[in-house]
This record gives structure tokens, C-alpha cells and sequence, in this order.
């Protein structure tokens, strides 16, 4: 014979025991999912950065057969600051 508390107790920490096992589980699950969104984000801004620069690279390039050009196309500005170079 077993005391009246015991099956109780032993209730308790089962379900103790599979509320722990599904947050676990749940913590495992999650931790994939975002390396995975992670890898998948990393892999499109990668491709968008390279397809960027590659057009910015060939826009930059001059027509075959022109002349370069020494006029500065941002006007002197210093790019993203809004301020003039000093010359």
C-alpha cells in the first residue's frame, strides 16, 4: 500500500515533467526555425547586395569609344554627408 500523498505527488511531477519536456521542446523548435529564417535572410541579402553592386559597377562604366568625363557628377558633394569638398 502506497500513502494517499504519493499518487498525488507523483501526478504533480508529471505533469511537471511534460510541461519542462514541451518547453524544451518548443525552445529546440524555435531555435531552428530562426537559423533557418537566419540562413534564408543572409542568402537574399546576399544575392541583393552582389546584383546591387554588379549594376552599380557596370552603370559606372563609360560607353565604349567616349570620352572620360573630369566633371565631378556629385558636384563636389562628399556622398551621404551633404557637404562640399575642399579643393
Amino acid at each position: 500500500m502506497t500513502p494517499a500523498g504519493s499518487s498525488a505527488l507523483q501526478v504533480a511531477l508529471a505533469v511537471a515533467f511534460v510541461i519542462f519536456t514541451a518547453y524544451a521542446a518548443g525552445r529546440v523548435h524555435q531555435w531552428y526555425r530562426q537559423g533557418a529564417e537566419r540562413e534564408t535572410a543572409y542568402r537574399e541579402g546576399y544575392d541583393q547586395a552582389s546584383h546591387t553592386l554588379f549594376h552599380l559597377a557596370t552603370r559606372a562604366l563609360p560607353a565604349p569609344g567616349a570620352e572620360p568625363s573630369t566633371a565631378d557628377p556629385d558636384g563636389g558633394a562628399v556622398a551621404g554627408y551633404g557637404w562640399a569638398r575642399a579643393s
